[in-house]
């Protein structure tokens, strides 16, 4: 009786464990680290950084170069942050557009 217990609550802790462990890893995935390329008072559209590229593309440029990037719009508006700027944006939803349209909930410079 007790081997039946106490194998029923291994797999139950390892079901809870698996299931937790999954959906850590799915936070994680919604951030994307990248450029400023143009910002406005809620939107902000960010590319990932090229090797070797010194200088910051225009919104233009790395859409026609079809870059990896995304516009992220904000419910609130965005303050501190410039053209040129290394940001992380933590969203909540992603279209499959490309350049992809988020909506962001956090926002972060990581060097100007």
């Amino acid at each position: 009786m007790m081997k039946k217990l106490y194998l029923c609550l291994l797999i139950v802790f390892g079901i809870v464990a698996i299931f937790g462990c999954e959906e850590e890893s799915k936070e994680n995935e919604m951030v994307m680290e990248g450029i400023v390329a143009k910002v406005d008072a809620r939107v902000v559209f960010i590319y990932e950084e090229l090797e070797g590229e010194t200088r910051v593309l225009s919104e233009e440029e790395v859409i026609s170069k079809s870059i990896q990037a995304s516009y992220f719009g904000f419910d609130e508006e965005i303050s501190g942050i410039e053209i040129g700027d290394k940001v992380k944006v933590w969203y909540d939803a992603m279209d499959t557009s490309l350049p992809g349209t988020g909506n962001g909930t956090k926002i972060e410079v990581i060097d100007k």
